[in-house]
């Protein structure tokens, strides 16, 4: 009996290991038929979004595929993402289906930028860059949609995503970027307009205008220590650039700071003493500062540098004029029956050198006029000399001129 208790008890130890086994078995068991519905459902999903995506059922397709991205099987896999940027591309090309779904392409871009990153071989790479191009030309007619419409800001955020799309493809929509920074200097993102401006800059697109904008938003902002810091930076790039001094200068100007703006000008022109742009701006700064003698000297090396720069010409054109209109009208005022010799001697000489004068902001004015055939301010001014100094043929042509322009 206690063989048989003992022999027992034995067998009974024997399988108890055995039955843990099993049971550890079983409970792996479990585990992976607990998963493989998961799996199996991720699965369904991106197969589901296929089919309603083939149907052309792009809401319901994309239903699915965003049911399919939260797997976490299912989202590391570049076909999922791929569907995904096909179906939302789809999607966004029905103007109707778009309306109802506003951010389908940024849902598109970041989806194949997603599937290219997870290609590590490319070997899907045809397939998305083909909808990536169609999504970087739906998102450009879309910005211009929505820009024609005054909403600007949504405009400026579709133009960033054509230019996006566009970079997948490797190359650069330039006209984009530039497009983005104006959709939202209109919608009052300054700060994002000159983001997008500078990037302008940096690709070399609309350069120097781009700076300029940048500028001018710092400017509108009252921020002129801002404004004055991007032109001159923009001016290492661009030295000769008028349009960014003329600006630079304006600031001094409207701020009355004349003096600044003479020793600013002063300094560049004796570091680049060959740049007619500069001096022309200097002589622009006597003039305001109503230093004549300088103003004339300034312009005439600037004309002595490029004697057909029209701003030159027609400045220095118009300084001449206008010493001579207040020679005459100075003379004018002087009319009276009854003049001493000695103010009939000082009304003549002053309608003499009045005449004088005006002959003397001739040349210039033709010059400028040579350049500008077509500038009625020019020809406006012409029209008077010639008659002040009996050119009569010369005036009769003109005034035709500026008849026929009217």
């Amino acid at each position: 009996m206690k063989r048989r208790a003992i022999s027992l008890a034995r067998d009974v130890l024997d399988l108890l290991p055995i039955q843990a086994n099993y049971m550890l078995y079983t409970k792996q068991f479990l585990a992976v038929l607990a998963f493989v519905p998961f799996a199996l459902l991720a699965q369904k999903n991106v197969v589901s979004a296929y089919n309603a995506n083939s149907d052309g059922d792009y809401l319901k397709a994309a239903e699915f595929i965003d049911l399919a991205i939260e797997n976490p099987k299912a989202n590391i896999k570049e076909k999922t993402w791929r569907y995904r940027g096909n179906i939302y591309t789809n999607l966004a090309s029905d103007s109707a289906l778009y309306a109802q779904v506003p951010d389908a392409l940024e849902k598109a871009a970041m989806s194949l930028a997603k599937a290219d990153e997870l290609d590590v071989k490319q070997r899907y790479a045809t397939e998305r860059l083909a909808d990536v191009a169609r999504g970087a030309t739906v998102a450009g007619n879309a910005g211009i949609s929505y820009f024609n419409n005054g909403i600007y800001d949504r405009a400026g955020e579709l133009f960033v995503t054509a230019a996006e799309m566009t970079q997948m493809l490797g190359a650069v929509d330039t006209m984009a970027v530039f497009n983005s920074a104006l959709c939202f200097e209109k919608a009052g993102q300054n700060d994002r307009a000159i983001e997008q401006y500078m990037m302008c800059g940096a690709y070399g697109y609309q350069v120097p205008e781009v700076f300029l904008f940048v500028a001018n938003i710092h400017k509108m902002e009252g921020d002129t220590a801002k404004a004055l810091t991007a032109l001159q930076n923009a001016r290492k790039d661009f030295p000769r650039e008028q349009a960014l001094i003329i600006e630079e200068l304006n600031i001094y100007l409207i701020a009355g700071q004349f003096e600044r703006a003479k020793e600013n000008l002063m300094l560049a022109a004796e570091q680049d003493p060959t740049n007619e742009i500069l001096w022309f701006s200097l002589g622009s700064v006597y003039d305001n500062l109503d230093m004549q003698d300088e103003a004339v000297d300034a312009y005439l090396k600037s004309l002595a540098i490029r004697g057909d720069y029209f701003d030159a010409n027609y400045n220095l054109g118009a300084l001449y004029f206008n010493e001579a209109v207040q020679m005459v009208n100075e003379a004018n005022d002087m009319w009276s029956p009854k003049l001493s010799k000695a103010e009939a001697a000082k009304q003549k000489e002053l309608e003499e050198g009045g005449k004088a004068m005006f002959s003397t902001a001739l040349p210039y004015l033709e010059s400028a006029l040579d350049v500008d055939p077509n500038d009625k301010e020019t020809l406006r001014s012409l029209r008077d000399i010639y008659a002040r100094v009996g050119m009569d043929d010369k005036m009769l042509e003109v005034s035709a001129k500026l008849k026929s322009m009217d």
